[in-house]
């Protein structure tokens, strides 16, 4: 029988680990955000006497592939992470219960 202690204790490694997948997503979506709009803030701190150009110099093609990139990387990190890391801690609580159990009475005689 599980007790409770072992499924809170689960619980909380899968809730550790889910974070720190989280964090690191995070951090990667944030790089790949700044990948986008860091050629934007020279036209958003400078005010220019003219209309601004759209899109504005230095806003590339290849930073928003790489911007994107790494937020859908963050993303995946996040989604997957968190499966494999409830996948991985509930199989090893399962596994452990399982041979906990006593074993199943001997069959009756046969005569």
């Amino acid at each position: 029988m599980a007790t409770w202690s072992s499924a809170f204790a689960t619980a909380f490694k899968i809730l550790l680990l889910s974070l720190i997948w989280w964090i690191i997503g995070f951090i990667l979506i944030v790089a790949g955000a700044a990948v986008i709009g860091a050629p934007l803030i020279p036209m958003l701190r400078d005010t220019p006497p003219t209309p601004p150009r759209w899109p504005p110099q230095g806003l590339f093609f290849g930073s928003i592939i790489l911007g994107l990139a790494l937020m859908i990387a963050g993303y995946l990190i996040i989604v997957l992470g968190t499966m494999a890391s409830f996948l991985k801690y509930s199989a090893e609580y399962y596994a452990r219960e399982i041979t906990k159990a006593p074993p199943p009475p001997p069959a009756p005689p046969t005569y």
